[in-house]
């Protein structure tokens, strides 16, 4: 029986060749962003003043000295430190001024009663034991007027947008949980605290909204499992991806960015892009040529054309070459998509006539199979008229990566 969880079907939407590495080989790896370290530290000393709460408030000192402890504590060799720019130290500081920060903006967190910290809840999207979601809440509060509160806890650098958290997967999952707990839960708040930002942020589901949700995870669910391979998908997250080494987009860089000077150039993968740069290098300096030559060409046929109407022919005589001046009529109609072709189109249709002139768009019918945008029977009916392929091509871009085997 597969549990899925937010960060399950996050991964497959990001790159469906991490979650194949992460959650169906089960490739471990030590690796930790120094993002996800603090992002726990704080969780754990988040829980430890509301696990204290129903006894005393802890005072920020000892928070603060909790941190510290739990960061030296948990800290191994494996962090990985993706933006060079910054230190170990300046996310450790980061962390302290979070905990500063909603310290003084919750102080004495007498806003609501705590009902559970770091709840495990398990959704059955469909009361069938088929679709499973679980997932473990940071903290769930009830207000004086019965308001449930699920609350989440955000060390992430980005602040997003409103209507990104209204459309939010997570806290909405959890919601269906949190009602099938306390089914008398019928009003619930979902709350995102921003802490690098010292901000709040909030949203609700309608029973409706909830409905959809369940109904879109099933599906996504069904498309991961219908999945038969699983290909890498290129984003900003590559850089804190923990499979670089298995990746076929990250392997070779991976191989060659800690090879000094004289082994990086005598790699045959190497050697193979320094000589496509330079064949299309020299391309784009004939491609220069060619379209300087073309301007002149553009002159001269001009010239030509005047020569011939002030001499009244249509041939004239060269040394070796003769040129002839043609006439014909060209027809040029509305441009696709303009108002004029949509009127045009429209007389056409009203004529019976749009069916003889209309040809069929290969390039929309192909984005429609590949996204399958029609119903399965539409979809069904024309399968016999194509065949998915995959087709390879082979294109020069910049390395925009910092190649750390400059010096020997």
């Amino acid at each position: 029986m597969t549990y899925y969880s937010y960060s399950r079907l996050a991964t497959f939407e990001d790159c469906p060749l991490k979650y194949k590495f992460n959650y169906l080989d089960r490739i471990k790896r030590e690796e930790e962003s120094i993002e996800a370290f603090l992002g726990s530290r704080f969780h754990e000393t988040m829980e430890k003043l509301y696990r204290e709460l129903q006894f005393r408030v802890c005072s920020l000192e000892e928070l603060l000295n909790y941190y510290e402890e739990q960061w030296l504590k948990n800290y191994h060799p494996h962090i990985l430190l993706v933006k060079k720019e910054r230190s170990i130290a300046d996310y450790k500081n980061l962390g302290r001024r979070c905990i500063e920060d909603y310290y003084q903006r919750y102080y004495p967190f007498n806003q609501g009663r705590t009902l559970a910290l770091e709840k495990r809840v398990l959704i059955d999207l469909k009361g069938e034991g088929r679709y499973l979601i679980q997932g473990y809440i940071d903290r769930i509060d009830q207000l004086a007027d019965d308001t449930y509160e699920i609350h989440d806890y955000k060390t992430s650098a980005n602040l997003p947008a409103q209507s990104y958290l209204d459309k939010d997967r997570q806290l909405a999952l959890y919601q269906i949980g949190v009602q099938n707990l306390w089914p008398e839960a019928s009003k619930v708040k979902l709350i995102w605290h921003y802490v690098a930002f010292d901000k709040e942020m909030s949203s609700r589901r309608s029973p409706e909204e909830l409905e959809r949700l369940k109904e879109d995870t099933i599906s996504l669910i069904e498309k991961i499992e219908n999945t038969e391979e699983f290909l890498p998908q290129e984003s900003a997250l590559c850089s804190w991806c923990p499979y670089p080494d298995l990746c076929p987009r990250q392997k070779h860089y991976y191989q060659v960015e800690k090879l000094p000077v004289k082994d990086y150039l005598n790699d045959e993968g190497v050697k193979l892009v320094n000589t496509f740069a330079n064949f299309e290098l020299e391309k784009k300096g004939y491609e220069a040529k060619i379209k300087e030559i073309d301007g002149e060409l553009e002159k001269l046929k001009e010239a030509v054309i005047k020569y011939a109407a002030r001499e009244g022919v249509a041939v004239i005589i060269g040394s070796d070459h003769k040129l002839k001046i043609s006439e014909k009529q060209k027809v040029s109609l509305p441009s696709k998509n303009s108002p004029e072709r949509k009127a045009l189109e429209e007389v056409l249709r009203q004529l019976h006539k749009l069916k003889e002139v209309s040809t069929l768009d290969i390039y929309a019918l192909e984005k429609i199979i590949k996204e399958e945008k029609w119903d399965r029977t539409s979809l069904e009916k024309i399968s016999d008229f194509y065949k998915i392929e995959a087709v390879k091509t082979v294109s020069l871009g910049k390395n925009n990566l910092n190649n750390s085997s400059t010096e020997t």
